[in-house]
């Protein structure tokens, strides 16, 4: 990608992010300010993306590495509700806010365009969105949602409606949809630089929509078996490797930083987190050498981590890994200006593959795509193939007899400082009394020293934002933080 188009990206980010953290109008939510006048397809898709980037790489991004036991508040500072496992609804504005305000930008496309590549994308792009927040809220607006301005006749007040009944069918219609377009082809426009994910790759777009298809299937459970095995033909319809992730890059500097750089270098929240014992014991038991590149030792060449949540008892100067680059200028492997945001790796989309043929869904190689998953996630932080095979082969390798548990363990290691919101979705998915992996007594997750929830409680959704509480006359009324998405065991 060229300098054109991360100063582009730059522009976006600058006209389409700082209004939104200050406007409190539900208007926002339906009909977007920053929405191009001159109605070009182009600039309706990058803003789109730009706005789910911010939404999902910004303010919440941090937040549930907490709730997901990467990192904890540190010495020295003011103990957060985040670690305490409570949490307002103020503090969930933004990635309700930038996911359907993107969506606005989709919209438009679907509606409004005749060329079919665009109409796709804007389809998969809006799945996500729609998805990533049925997965964290529970039941939202869906079928009444983006309709401030139609037409005939504007809708400010959307209902809510059943994720499991509603959203979750309406995803995977969008999906199927989209795969349609692409798969029949044809003399169709293809984006360039507008298209921030692949750059007008048509092929990776079609590989990230059966991607997110399959999470979806595998999300509804049972249900979801028959329709995933006819969805899989072979691999290769996936994202496999690390040139195909679903992410958005950025150059740093002037061109444009990744968006909780900059939140966390203006905010000083560089030097609020540290490692956590949970994530550290971790990976020190299964000899993994990802710890080196996810935490920054001591002084003393050492990796130390604080119990979550347990930042009273620690005197000001106590010592503790940080992630990596949180405290440098410049930042570092895990803490950087050039970080992407990802919608998709390659590892999960691995993972996903590997769990579908763990569970007998799809004919292939359940411990190879394991394999593949862990592989691609070093490559991805530069350690060396010969590191993956040695880890592979000792404390990392894939227990047959306990595949789901590996993969569930393998997923939330390797989403550390990349994809915090999915790790948190699936810590809450995988984990049940019955196979305890995160939460549930006997996995191994730690309740916080001050626990708002009571000991051994987890926070299992977020709460609606504040603006919907407030603006929406439909609002459902608000959800406690031990409330259930309809898939969480």
């Amino acid at each position: 990608m060229n300098t054109h188009k991360f100063k582009f990206i730059l522009l976006l980010v600058l006209g389409l992010g700082t209004p939104f953290y200050s406007c409190k109008d539900y208007l926002d939510v339906n009909v977007n300010p920053n929405q191009s006048t001159e109605s070009r397809i182009d600039l309706q898709l990058s803003g789109a993306i730009v706005g789910t980037t911010i939404g999902i790489g910004e303010r919440i991004f941090p937040e549930l590495g907490v709730w997901t036991q990467y990192q904890t508040g540190g010495p020295g500072v003011a103990l957060s509700d985040w670690d305490q496992n409570k949490l307002g609804s103020d503090e969930t504005d933004e990635l309700f806010r930038e996911l359907y305000r993107s969506s606005v930008n989709l919209n438009y496309i679907v509606n409004n365009s005749t060329e079919s590549y665009y109409i796709a994308i804007a389809k998969i792009m809006r799945a996500y969105n729609f998805q990533v927040c049925a997965d964290v809220f529970g039941d939202i607006p869906y079928t009444q949602a983006l309709k401030g301005d139609i037409p005939d006749g504007s809708i400010l007040h959307p209902v809510y409606d059943s994720a499991k009944d509603v959203v979750y069918p309406g995803i995977e219609s969008e999906l199927r949809e989209a795969i349609d377009l692409i798969e029949r082809g044809g003399a169709f426009m293809l984006p360039g630089d507008d298209d921030l994910v692949y750059q007008g790759d048509i092929n990776k777009w079609n590989k990230f929509a059966h991607s997110l298809l399959l999470k979806a299937y595998l999300r509804q459970g049972a249900s979801g078996q028959a329709k995933a095995a006819q969805l899989y033909t072979s691999n290769d319809q996936f994202i496999l490797t690390n040139d195909e992730a679903a992410m958005v890059r950025f150059p740093g500097g002037s061109a444009g930083s990744n968006p909780f750089w900059n939140t966390a270098k203006s905010s000083a929240l560089g030097n609020y987190y540290v490692a956590t014992t949970t994530i550290l014991d971790y990976l020190t038991t299964t000899g993994d050498p990802r710890i080196d590149v996810f935490f920054d030792p001591t002084a003393a060449g050492t990796h130390i981590g604080l119990y979550p949540g347990d930042i009273q008892a620690q005197p000001p100067n106590a010592v503790f890994s940080r992630p990596a680059g949180a405290l440098t200028p410049g930042g570092g492997r895990m803490f950087s200006p050039t970080n992407p945001v990802f919608f998709m790796s390659a590892w999960e989309s691995n993972l996903l593959l590997a769990e579908a043929a763990a569970r007998g869904w799809i004919t292939a190689d359940a411990a190879a795509l394991y394999d593949a998953a862990v592989q691609a996630n070093f490559e991805y932080y530069g350690l060396d193939a010969t590191d993956a095979d040695a880890y592979l082969a000792a404390g990392g390798a894939y227990d047959a007899a306990n595949a789901i548990k590996s993969i569930a363990l393998q997923k939330w290691i390797s989403m550390n400082g990349t994809q915090p919101i999915e790790s948190w979705i699936e810590t809450r998915r995988f984990d049940s009394p019955a196979t305890p992996i995160f939460t549930s007594p006997g996995g191994i997750f730690r309740s916080p020293t001050e626990n708002a929830l009571g000991a051994g409680n987890y926070p299992t959704i977020l709460p609606y934002p504040e603006d919907e509480e407030s603006l929406n006359q439909n609002f459902p009324g608000q959800h406690p933080l031990t409330a259930r998405v309809f898939w969480d065991n």
